[in-house]
């Protein structure tokens, strides 16, 4: 091989080396996003929230061997999730600091947690799409502080590759959306299965004649 050919096949490699460093799958961005309200009968219960630090600020970190750094800061993003439906779910939500400040005609308090996040890129799965999955706990006390259920709430969001065109921007746009996606799907299961939970629906049951 002459030296001109070397050199241009050394510019070629290195050339495709930038682009594809360039066109990487790290991604980092802060969620921004709206949950629609859901449309669904309250159910005819008071509750309280408690939002642990834990959820109101939580930021998801992966360094996925030769894929890159990704980076979701979803602070405030689950809160928004849980607000918006409970405000639809239940016939009267607050939001309070600690168990302390639990108002006296609340009937219980319910406290989410995420317990994981995790994705999954094309590139990974050898398919089109970038895959979210959330997982949360939900804890629901009554006045007295008594355990009634502790439900763990699956949600999944995935946005296809062919529709984010620019490459150096692909990988965070695809997966805001597909986390947003996953945010609600987490929403939908919430307002139409929390109060199919067996535990729940007896709870509930047994306020039905004495609430006021």
């Amino acid at each position: 091989m002459n030296r001109a050919r070397f050199v241009a096949l050394v510019t070629l490699v290195s050339f495709v080396a930038a682009f594809l460093a360039g066109c990487g799958t790290s991604a980092k961005f802060r969620m921004d996003f709206s949950v629609p309200k859901p449309v669904i009968s309250p159910l005819p219960i008071r509750i309280a929230t408690y939002y642990p630090p834990q959820i109101r600020t939580h930021i998801y970190e992966e360094k996925i061997e030769n894929h890159g750094d990704f980076r979701i800061d979803m602070t405030g993003a689950h809160e928004v999730l849980f607000s918006t439906v409970f405000d639809s779910l239940f016939e009267q939500y607050v939001e309070v600091e600690n168990f302390d400040e639990v108002p006296g005609d609340m009937h219980g308090i319910i406290s989410p947690s995420v317990q994981e996040v995790q994705i999954t890129l094309p590139q990974q799965t050898r398919s089109d799409y970038y895959e979210v999955w959330i997982r949360y706990q939900l804890q629901l006390w009554d006045r007295t502080g008594q355990l009634i259920h502790s439900w763990p709430l699956a949600a999944y969001g995935k946005a296809n590759k062919n529709n984010y065109p620019t490459l150096s921007r692909a990988s965070a746009s695809a997966l805001h959306d597909a986390t947003e996606f996953a945010l609600r799907d987490a929403a939908a299961s919430m307002s139409f299965y929390f109060a199919k939970e067996p535990q729940v629906q007896s709870w509930i049951d047994s306020l039905v004649g004495t609430t006021s």
